[in-house]
């Protein structure tokens, strides 16, 4: 990583994950500094303050030949420390370009010299303020005017770092302290090893399921991926050719994948099922209330939860919306076998089990929602590339060798592709992917036809707008304001007023106040970003979402 003074000054990397700005040094920032070491590593400025004004050290020659052997001793890690000069109180986060907001304030006049107590009056309203900040942060300057900072710089380390025992992470521009199964996770993966890897004393071979165990050898002879040579052997050999064992212990893969009670060893290690139906709109801001209306629980060998899963869901939970071909009775419904089937794994192989959070699928009318508490590698996409070829990056690696060895996954990242695949023959949206809230959402909604059967009936009807709707001539297209109002569980009638509203580039909040909603986050999540997902709305400033200054605007393409 190498962060220089003309990238901070162009704004490249201001206050955030890798850096910060300290007015002067305290103890408590081993902590930062051990941060640094176990995220990506970053640079501590010391000397600057928050807006990127130099107000210069005391001593920073002292400070400079202390504190690498400090951080050494503290840490047992290696930092680059400089010391830097500067004429006057030269900003090196803005450089020239000084948000007029930002030069305003009265810490930073006081920076600058642009007041002091000497220069204000007694009876100035701003006179008290300026006391305590003087008396609480000194201006160090030499008699040239020149002022020195330091910055610590610190590379990322490839194994654990502690400060007095305890472990911390960057987490944005904030420390985060580790614990828990979070702490868990970070010392095996800095150990290189993984959550489903560790080895369980006190089970073995006959303590696991019998029928799990021929299921496997069922489905691997049927894949082509194993031959019958390679299965028809003993458990314990089998197992051990899979990798499941650690020296003499099963590991915890083992346990799950083939133990009747994986439980266990791992709360949550089920698959919980619930449909969720309208009951009403409720609130000032007449939210549309979805309650849980039934539920079921998968348990047993996670090499059998998928198929039991799949089984119920199409039995029990998914509607066969009934058309007819001529006299030939069809049933259609929301989504494949094979597409539901595609997630459910994809859950399991990526899902943190330490949490004790089980996998909760929950099924809507229109739509399923699977989500697990794991985490998305950062080398593997979240926006639609993710259906093109990417690496696999499975938080369960070995749980997900077997799942690929009994033909149930695909490897090389191509899980994704098959779904985009089998979408297509339905006609069906890409499901979208949410990693951004802790956890990972999976939400696919319904095919075409099921979707068009679900508004309009087997015969056709009287739209919302008034309009007939016949099912085989006007059947709803997946770039319609009809399947953008289903997705985004808004009437036409409103999605057809912001189609006008949006002509001119509108923000976040007046678009909030336009559609009457007070919940930001169901404003966010259940009609902003499927409205921008399903490509009617677009971003002014497309190549940072998350800008202050973001409006967005109708896309007629």
């Amino acid at each position: 990583m190498e962060i220089t003074n003309k990238s901070i000054k162009t704004g490249e990397e201001q206050e955030s994950q890798t850096i910060e700005w300290k007015w002067t040094w305290q103890e408590d920032y081993l902590k930062w500094l051990c941060g640094y070491a176990n995220t990506d590593g970053g640079v501590l400025n010391i000397g600057v303050n928050d807006d990127g004004y130099v107000v210069g050290i005391e001593d920073s020659k002292k400070m400079l030949e202390a504190l690498p052997n400090k951080i050494n001793d503290k840490l047992g890690i290696l930092a680059s420390v400089q010391i830097h000069s500067v004429y006057g109180a030269e900003n090196i986060r803005y450089g020239a370009n000084v948000p007029e907001g930002v030069a305003d304030k009265l810490i930073n006049q006081y920076a600058t010299g642009a007041v002091n107590t000497d220069t204000l009056p007694v009876d100035d309203k701003k006179y008290r303020a300026l006391v305590k900040i003087s008396e609480e942060n000194r201006i160090w300057e030499n008699a040239d005017g020149y002022r020195e900072y330091i910055s610590i710089e610190i590379i990322k380390y490839p194994f654990a770092i502690s400060c007095e025992g305890k472990y911390y992470k960057r987490s944005g521009s904030t420390l985060h302290e580790l614990n828990g199964f979070e702490l868990q996770n970070f010392l095996l993966e800095r150990a290189g090893k993984t959550w489903d890897a560790v080895p369980i004393p006190g089970i073995t071979v006959e303590d696991l399921s019998k029928t799990a165990i021929d299921e496997f050898r069922k489905k691997a002879v049927k894949s082509g991926r194993m031959s019958e040579v390679e299965v028809d052997i003993d458990a314990e050999t089998l197992l051990r050719n899979l990798k499941l064992f650690d020296g003499k212990y099963l590991t915890r893969a083992a346990a799950l994948l083939f133990h009747p009670e994986p439980e266990l060893f791992a709360t949550g290690a089920y698959i919980k099922i619930g449909y969720f139906a309208k009951v009403g709109a409720f609130g000032d801001n007449s939210e549309v209330i979805e309650d849980l209306q039934y539920q079921d629980v998968i348990e047993g060998p996670l090499i059998l939860q998928v198929d039991k899963s799949i089984d119920i869901l199409f039995s029990k939970y998914f509607r066969g919306l009934v058309d007819y071909e001529g006299v030939q009775r069809i049933e259609t419904h929301m989504l494949t076998k094979a597409i539901v089937r595609e997630l459910l794994l994809n859950a399991i192989n990526h899902k943190d089990y330490a949490t004790g959070v089980p996998i909760q699928v929950s099924v809507y009318e229109d739509k399923i929602v699977i989500f697990n508490m794991g985490e998305w590698s950062k080398r593997v996409p979240t926006d639609m590339t993710v259906y093109e070829k990417h690496e696999s990056v499975p938080h369960n690696p070995k749980i997900a060798d077997v799942s690929f060895r009994s033909g149930d996954v695909e490897s090389w990242g191509r899980g994704f592709l098959k779904i985009k695949a089998e979408c297509k023959k339905i006609n069906a949206e890409l499901p979208i992917i949410d990693a951004s809230g802790g956890g990972v959402s999976v939400t696919a909604y319904g095919c075409e036809k099921y979707l068009k059967l679900l508004r309009y009936g087997q015969y056709g009807q009287v739209g919302a707008d008034g309009v007939w709707r016949d099912k085989n001539v006007d059947a709803p297209k997946g770039d319609t304001l009809e399947h953008s109002a289903v997705k985004a569980d808004i009437s036409i009638e409103l999605l057809a007023k912001l189609r006008e509203y949006l002509r001119v580039p509108r923000s976040r909040a007046e678009l909030q106040k336009f559609c009457e909603i007070k919940s930001r986050d169901h404003f966010r999540n259940k009609i902003l970003i499927p409205l921008i997902d399903s490509k009617k709305i677009k971003l002014t400033i497309p190549d940072k979402p998350t800008s202050s200054k973001q409006k967005y605007v109708w896309n007629d393409n």
